[in-house]
């Protein structure tokens, strides 16, 4: 047997099972099987196992996984079950599928293949359509295309205003993604005009506690926190996060998700050490009902470390990272991008008092990213960014430079041109050359970063104005550039 094959790995799965267990129901059907002399062991829905060990049998040249057959946990998974039948009956089974990889596995790429896929080969007045062009959106939201997202809400609430009432759930679905992206573009009260509406239908259909209820409910939250009005936003969260609780299983990511809502309208107050409750609650929750490769977890990881940073507890934090570094090394293996984004916190939280230690873990992070495959653009364009923000702090602006040119590479491998990503490595590539004093180059830089600012947000938003003041900052200096070379001395040539 050929252990490793066109990217497929060997496993022997050794099951221990106890007949007197009360969940779980097995059979020998060995004598049922069409191929003959086939040994088989038939397991109901729902069993559970517990894993005791993982090993490379090199005798065998196959990875063994010993399990144990459990009771433990099933009113936990019957709880999962039930609510995932509720979202199924929500759903068609094609939009479902296309769900669990978005939300469940956190596969947003793949996703948007999926549903991609759905709209060049569904007829366009299939009943799903108006679905197709909605989570289409959401995976732009997830990338943060806002413009695309936006296009695709709105041709699904188009559709769905054509085909459903006015009250239906789907209506206030769409008036929720699209309020959204406006809170995303800064424009908080046009987003809280829509979540307002979303809120209304829902209130009209469900006057009791509702998931979707709890999820718009959550939003004004996130509007009231990014507005700075944060007595008002806890108010908010604090409603969903109970609502949340007499409709979700104990443990789950939307409950996670609002927790760390609470944990980050704290961090804005100063409220430090309450923050860290709640960010320490939510991610102990998303380890508990994510898979663990989910990219969630080192982000809200990053959080806690934020936190320990402000708070001046370096070595905690450090100790904290290097535990959850040695056990993703031990279940993802040594080249995965969530072991590129701990050691990415790790240099982060140095970088002020230690920069040559931190360029260290950000060069192993890059390695790391390298050896992965597929390729993470998204860590690797975040590692190339902050490596070049410590090159420039250090005033190596040569080195600033590649990094930050390297980044703008790799953005624009999978993003859209418009994408604020893009917008902003052109104007961290415009910054160095400011620093570098090549003036014209900085301004070709920042006229470009500006044009997409100005086409994915409002004229009032912060990266607009800031866009702006680069580019008077600089034909300024640029004209004292040129009276200054205007009265050099003229130099005489001795004969």
């Amino acid at each position: 047997m050929n252990a490793q094959s066109n990217d497929f790995t060997s496993v022997l799965f050794e099951i221990k099972a106890n007949p007197l267990l009360k969940r779980v129901i097995f059979a020998d059907v060995g004598d049922r099987s069409r191929i003959e002399g086939e040994e088989e062991v038939l397991f109901n829905l729902n069993s559970l196992f517990k894993i005791v060990s993982v090993c490379f049998d090199a005798e065998l040249n196959v990875w063994k996984v010993e399990l144990n057959a459990t009771d433990e946990g099933a009113e936990k998974v019957e709880e999962y079950l039930a609510f995932s039948k509720q979202q199924m009956e929500e759903y068609t089974p094609l939009i479902y599928f296309g769900r669990l990889l978005l939300y469940e596995l956190g596969l947003v790429d793949r996703a948007g293949k999926y549903f991609n896929m759905l709209l060049g080969s569904l007829p366009q007045d299939h009943p799903d359509i108006a679905a197709v062009y909605n989570h289409i959106g959401i995976v732009h939201d997830r990338r943060n295309e806002l413009n695309l997202a936006l296009k695709n809400y709105e041709i699904a609430y188009e559709m769905r205003r054509k085909q459903l009432p006015s009250n239906h759930p789907h209506i206030a679905g769409s008036l929720n993604n699209i309020g959204g992206i406006y809170k995303e573009k800064g424009d908080f009260n046009t987003a809280l005009d829509y979540f307002h509406q979303a809120l209304r239908v829902y209130d009209n259909l469900y006057p009791g506690n509702n998931l979707q209820k709890a999820i718009i409910i959550e939003n004004i939250g996130l509007v009231y926190t990014d507005k700075e009005d944060f007595d008002t936003a806890l108010t908010y969260f604090s409603h969903a996060l109970e609502m949340y609780k007499h409709v979700l299983p104990d443990q789950h990511s939307q409950i996670a998700t609002c927790l760390g809502g609470i944990g980050y309208t704290h961090e804005k107050k100063g409220n430090l050490d309450i923050a860290l409750d709640y960010y320490q609650q939510q991610l102990n929750m998303e380890e508990q009902c994510l898979p663990f490769e989910h990219s969630s977890l080192s982000i809200h990881l990053g959080s806690i470390i934020d936190i320990y940073k402000t708070m001046n507890e370096i070595d905690k934090a450090l100790d904290l990272c290097q535990q959850k570094l040695l056990i993703q090394k031990t279940r993802l293996g040594e080249n995965h991008p969530r072991n590129a984004r701990t050691l990415m916190i790790m240099a982060n939280l140095i970088k002020d008092d230690n920069p040559n230690e931190a360029l260290q873990y950000y060069e192993q992070a890059l390695s790391v990213l390298e050896n992965c495959t597929p390729l993470d653009h998204q860590v690797t364009s975040d590692c190339l960014t902050s490596m070049a923000g410590l090159y420039s702090n250090c005033d190596m602006m040569e080195d600033a430079l590649r990094c930050d040119i390297k980044a703008l590479e790799v953005d624009r491998q999978t993003l859209s041109s418009d994408h604020i990503n893009i917008a902003n490595s052109l104007r961290n590539i415009g910054i160095d050359y400011e620093r570098m004093n090549n003036l014209s180059e900085a301004l070709r830089y920042f006229s470009e970063s500006l044009s997409i600012y100005r086409a994915n947000y409002g004229p009032e938003h912060e990266m607009v104005k800031r866009g702006e003041a680069d580019i008077v900052r600089v034909k300024k200096n640029k004209k004292i550039q040129a009276i200054r070379n205007s009265l050099q001395p003229l130099t005489v040539e001795h004969v």
